[in-house]
């Protein structure tokens, strides 16, 4: 498409242009390893407390003042049916996710304004503020985060890397709330 005789050509739609900005921002980024082939440090296997998520998150902190974070965790790979129960989640949501088979790596994808009150959730308060899913397969490690000056682009991302994740990682559970 051509404005006048200024020679710009738009050759992405806005969503095209939005794929393309979180493959290179969120996607590209992932390790291809599970946590039980990495030898960096998992603090989040060992400590749910604020220090242990804000030095998780701060690797991913761009400097920027993007505010509305687009996350992809890694989490165990075994279901904890018991603590999810205790913390609300029903045994039809429970059931839901119960059986993933067995995948590669298990990932799940969000979006919030605030990384680590939502990080502290999910490790604190599963059932309640946290996600059914992170009730079920605990959070262990920050895969990455992507940053985005919206929260309405932030929300679009969020899908448009679970379906990336999905298409890279075939092999693995990318569970997307959406």
């Amino acid at each position: 498409m051509h404005y006048g005789s200024t020679g710009y050509t738009i050759t992405q739609t806005p969503r095209e242009a939005l794929r393309s900005d979180v493959q290179s921002r969120v996607v590209a980024d992932i390790p291809p390893d599970s946590y039980t082939e990495t030898n960096q440090p998992l603090p989040l296997k060992h400590s749910s407390s604020i220090p242990a998520i804000v030095n998780a998150v701060f690797p991913h902190a761009d400097g920027s003042f993007k505010d509305n974070a687009v996350y992809v965790l890694e989490c165990l790979q075994t279901p904890s049916l018991g603590t999810a129960l205790q913390n609300g989640v029903s045994g039809i949501s429970a059931a839901e996710y119960a059986d993933l088979g067995d995948p590669d790596r298990v990932i799940y994808v969000g979006v919030t304004r605030n990384m680590v009150r939502r990080l502290y959730e999910h490790l604190n308060a599963p059932g309640d503020d946290g996600a059914y899913f992170t009730a079920l397969y605990r959070p262990i490690r920050v895969l990455n985060i992507g940053w985005f000056r919206s929260y309405d682009q932030a929300n679009r991302a969020e899908s448009i890397a679970a379906d990336l994740l999905r298409d890279r990682y075939p092999d693995e559970f990318v569970a997307y709330p959406g």
